[in-house]
């Protein structure tokens, strides 16, 4: 079971992301070093800070620039896994941006997707498990005609808003998800919240195989996944959890993603734009369109 890598999906869901995060500034109330109610008690606590941070809709996880982001992604059904980390990097202004995806499975199966900032297109570079995509080693597209404008649809921050998208989905379908709150002697804040398995599948955390969504019956998609919000004291963002073990329909589940921050980026961590006699054009729609379907083909054997 691989990944679907969709560079060219659009998610938009930084709204959900950021009534997560701007938690920050409200939960900046707690004295350091304690810990706020359990249960029911922390659930009202920290849900009503949580709706009064959803008027503010500042963009946490999509804002910060010059900066390098880790997400590391593992699903595993019964005997079957996949397991990814993404690493990106974006700086300058205007921006440029680079995702690298690198397969743990298989060491030839990676993908790295560069969008200068100068120029109409972006480029995809393919490892050695997708060299009969292309007789080149990179492709090249025209930009969506959003441009960068869609921050969502950047594969460097999509799984943390596709996180934040079924955290929120979670709170909105049933308040007493948002389990607890505490601050730390450091200052930093950390806020549990128990997603359910439905919501990870429906909000769709994970792109899986749909012979895999049809074999989740009602016992795993009542599940839970606990899910952890660290922030630093200035309310920035400081790691996003998702981790869990269950059992259910005759199948066993184990998932851990993990997203955080890692520094700062500079024009080295880019690479610069390839050669033209090492790009296949991909000219139109058509043609982009041709090339995932292709793509997909490959990642689902």
């Amino acid at each position: 079971m691989k990944t679907r890598a969709r560079t060219a999906a659009a998610v938009r869901t930084t709204a959900a992301v950021a009534a997560v995060l701007a938690l920050a500034t409200a939960c900046g109330q707690a004295r350091a070093g304690t810990a706020l109610p359990d249960g029911d008690q922390a659930a009202a606590y920290v849900g009503a800070k949580f709706e009064k941070a959803m008027a503010k809709l500042g963009d946490t996880i999509v804002d910060p620039r010059n900066v390098t982001n880790s997400a590391d992604r593992y699903f595993k059904f019964d005997d079957k896994y996949l397991h990814n980390i993404v690493t990106s990097a974006r700086t300058g202004s205007p921006e440029s941006r680079i995702v690298h995806n690198r397969s743990q499975k298989n060491p030839n199966e990676f993908l790295d997707s560069f969008t200068p900032a100068d120029g109409t297109v972006e480029y995809l570079y393919l490892g050695p498990a997708y060299k009969s995509l292309a007789p080149t080693p990179w492709v090249s597209m025209p930009k969506p005609e959003a441009g960068l404008v869609q921050p969502c649809a950047w594969g460097g921050v999509q799984i943390a808003c596709k996180m934040g998208d079924s955290v929120d989905s979670s709170y909105k379908a049933d308040k007493k998800a948002l389990r607890g709150a505490k601050s730390s002697a450091d200052g930093t804040e950390q806020l549990t919240v128990n997603v359910p398995f439905s919501i990870f599948l429906d909000r769709r955390v994970e792109l899986l195989p749909d012979k895999v969504v049809n074999e989740v019956g009602p016992e795993l998609r009542k599940a839970v996944v606990p899910s952890t919000i660290t922030l630093k004291p200035d309310g920035s963002l400081a790691e996003f959890t998702m981790a869990a073990k269950f059992e259910g329909d005759g199948h066993k589940v184990e998932l851990r993603y993990d997203f955080k921050f890692t520094g700062e980026a500079t024009a080295s961590d880019l690479p610069t734009v390839p050669d033209a006699s090492q790009v296949t054009v991909l000219a139109d729609d058509a043609a982009k369109q041709d090339f995932y379907r292709r793509l997909g083909e490959l990642q689902g054997r």
